[in-house]
Order: C-alpha cells, then sequence, then structure tokens
C-alpha cells in the first residue's frame, strides 16, 4: 500500500498528505464499488477481494482498473446483504485502517468518500432505483455502523435541495469535505476547486453557490 501512495503522491508534490491519500480512496473507490455493485446487481456475481482474483492495475500508483483472475464468484439475491457487509467490514475497513495511518486523516473522510461513490455509483445505473434489487441494494446502507458503532454511513452524505434548480433540482451534500481542493494551487481572486457536494461550497452565499454550479456544469 505505501510503495503505491509514494509513486501517487509525486503527481502532487508538496500538497498536503492527507489530502493525497483522500484522492487516492476515490480514485479506488471509483473503480471497485461500482465494479462490485454491477456484478452483483446485474451478473448475480460477486468480485473476491480477499484472495488473489481480483488484481488492481495501476498507473504510477493511480489506480486504473480491477483485473479479475477467476470467474465471478455465483451470489444469489438472498446472500446479496451479507456480501456488502463483507465488502463494507472485510475489505473496506481494514484498507481505510491503513489510509488513514499512511495519511495521517480521519477514518470518517475515508467513509464519507466511500459514501459519495456509493450514492454515484446508483445515481449513474439506476437514478430512478426502479431495476429489481437496485432499491434494496441502495436502501441497504442506510443501517450501516462502522468505526465500532460510533460512525454511522448513511449521515455522511444526504439529499439537499440546490440554490440552482434549473441545472440540478438536488444536490449530494457531504458531511465531511474530501480535501480534494487541497490538490490545486490556490489562485488569488478564484473560487478553490470544490464539488458539488463540498460543505465548503454550501456553506458560501446562495448567489455564489449558483454561479459555481453554473461554471461546473457549463464547463463538464
Amino acid at each position: 500500500m505505501r510503495p503505491l501512495l509514494s509513486r501517487f503522491a509525486l503527481q502532487y508534490p508538496g500538497v498536503n498528505r492527507a489530502a493525497v491519500v483522500s484522492q487516492w480512496s476515490m480514485n479506488y473507490l471509483s473503480i471497485a464499488l461500482p465494479a462490485a455493485l454491477a456484478c452483483v446487481l446485474t451478473r448475480d456475481g460477486s468480485i473476491d477481494f480477499w484472495g488473489e482474483e481480483a488484481v488492481l492495475f495501476h498507473a504510477d500508483g493511480e489506480p486504473m482498473a480491477l483485473g479479475l483472475n477467476a470467474r465471478l464468484m455465483p451470489l444469489s439475491p438472498q446472500g446479496r446483504a451479507d456480501y456488502w457487509n463483507r465488502l463494507i467490514h472485510e475489505h473496506l475497513a481494514p484498507l481505510f485502517v491503513a489510509l488513514a495511518a499512511a495519511g495521517g486523516l480521519a477514518p470518517k473522510i475515508l467513509w464519507a468518500n466511500m459514501v459519495a461513490i456509493w450514492d454515484g455509483a446508483f445515481a449513474r445505473m439506476d437514478p430512478e432505483l426502479s431495476r429489481p434489487g437496485f432499491a434494496e441494494a441502495h436502501q441497504w446502507l442506510e443501517q450501516v455502523t462502522v468505526n465500532d458503532g460510533r460512525l454511522r454511513l448513511r449521515g455522511l452524505q444526504r439529499m439537499v435541495e440546490s440554490p440552482a434548480p434549473l441545472i440540478c433540482p438536488r444536490l449530494p451534500l457531504r458531511r465531511h469535505c474530501c480535501l480534494h481542493y487541497q490538490l490545486h494551487e490556490a489562485v488569488e481572486g478564484q473560487m478553490p476547486v470544490l464539488c458539488e457536494s463540498c460543505p465548503k461550497l454550501h456553506r458560501l452565499p446562495v448567489e455564489v453557490q449558483v454561479s459555481y454550479l453554473h461554471s461546473i456544469y457549463q464547463d463538464g
């Protein structure tokens, strides 16, 4: 893990280590979580993150793709909750302990990253949660706690009304910033590089939020 992070950090010389590690986790989760969800919900199979079947491909430490050395493990709809539990508590929990130690950041930031990617994956695959099994899988996160029960995952992100409803009626709002803005050098007179769900953005005056959201969507 540390060699990957060290190579990845070379892309961001002089940047706060916590922000670099948080970004690495976002990159990894953006690959691993959608893949896991798609395999379970559309293929009735699961990725074995605990053995040697799943291989992470990277470029200079940056996660790029997952490779599978074996067929997906068959998984029935009745076994999905157990698989999600194992994914959270046996794969992500120890991974986040290692990342938090390496980056000197609070685990709640990493778990907030996980929830953001989880919700984002459903928003791309089935925003109406109308396909069989999707609503149940999305709602499963409501009950999950980590850090010995001290941290409720669903409390780390919620949907709120958008200040710019013509371009996006509702927005996700994170409880904790992912620190991504620290990867970009500050420019005097310009806004930091924030995401639409950043609590730092939502604390700004409404007119500033609206202007910034327009700039995000226009650039996108």
